[in-house]
């Protein structure tokens, strides 16, 4: 049976309740986890169990990338199921958004699909658009939200996504946003746009373009985007995402307790700039 994606309404419900749009990334880089975490028989699973358990409380949204479990094989499939089981039991209410940005054949995206919505049973996953429609559909038709990249926050962003089209005033990363926009028409409460937070001036005239649209916004932290200048340009419907800015923020022992603090301090941040 397909069940249609709680994303949205379990977003809202913990923005509102928190007054905060924050999404705390995982991206367990083994190289830069502390040493308490790399002598545990599962390094991965010892780190991301420390940070959901001392960050939950601040967090809107996950977003755990899974690039850095994959490297580890089997290993990293396991500590990558446990965490988001661990996620649900810690922090129900709190989405995660898979952080795979996948983008294959409709065949392909149909297997990914069931994996993410169904067998890991996350609340939403970016996804590339780059093959188009038929590579995007087949995670709609099975009920999952996804976030569909945009324009990154990335330096290289421009060498594709801002080309301009001929016939056409705009840039490829808008009409990337036009035509998601009218997809989630087609299927509403399922489609948002990945929006680099080092990008403030078009997140504000993607804004205006689609004020409906739910963003979600990497790059804010350590890729160097500005807090108040993203959430003035954004608004609301928006998932500011920090990662190693907090949950990577200390190599000593109290890592956890470190990154509680980090998180508490965008969590105040966010209250006073919540509109």
């Amino acid at each position: 049976m397909i069940h249609k994606s709680q994303f949205i309404q379990k977003f809202n419900s913990r923005r509102d309740s928190l007054k905060s749009l924050l999404c705390i990334g995982l991206d367990p880089e083994l190289e830069k986890l502390p040493k308490v975490s790399l002598d545990s028989k599962a390094p991965l699973v010892h780190f991301t169990e420390t940070i959901i358990r001392y960050t939950h409380t601040y967090a809107v949204a996950w977003k755990p990338n899974v690039a850095f479990f994959e490297r580890l094989g089997a290993e990293g499939y396991f500590a990558l199921e446990y965490m988001v089981r661990l996620m649900k039991e810690v922090s129900p209410d709190v989405p995660i958004v898979m952080d795979a940005k996948r983008g294959d054949l409709a065949n392909t995206s149909k297997e990914y699909a069931k994996y993410f919505f169904q067998t890991l049973g996350v609340d939403a996953l970016t996804v590339s658009p780059y093959m188009g429609r038929d590579s995007l559909v087949p995670y709609l038709d099975l009920g999952g939200y996804i976030f569909v990249l945009g324009l990154t926050s990335n330096p290289s962003s421009t060498d594709f996504q801002k080309q301009k089209l001929v016939g056409k005033d705009i840039f490829l990363y808008e009409e990337v946003s036009d035509q998601m926009a009218r997809l989630g028409e087609e299927y509403p409460d399922q489609v948002g746009l990945v929006v680099g937070g080092t990008h403030p001036s078009e997140i504000k005239a993607l804004r205006t373009r689609h004020p409906e649209m739910y963003f979600l916004i990497p790059g804010f932290g350590a890729q160097g985007g500005d807090l108040e200048s993203i959430i003035q340009a954004s608004g609301k419907r928006s998932l500011i995402n920090s990662s190693r800015g907090i949950t990577l923020s200390s190599l000593e022992e109290n890592y956890g307790q470190v990154a509680q603090k980090k998180a508490e301090e965008v969590h105040l941040q966010m209250n006073q700039l919540f509109l």
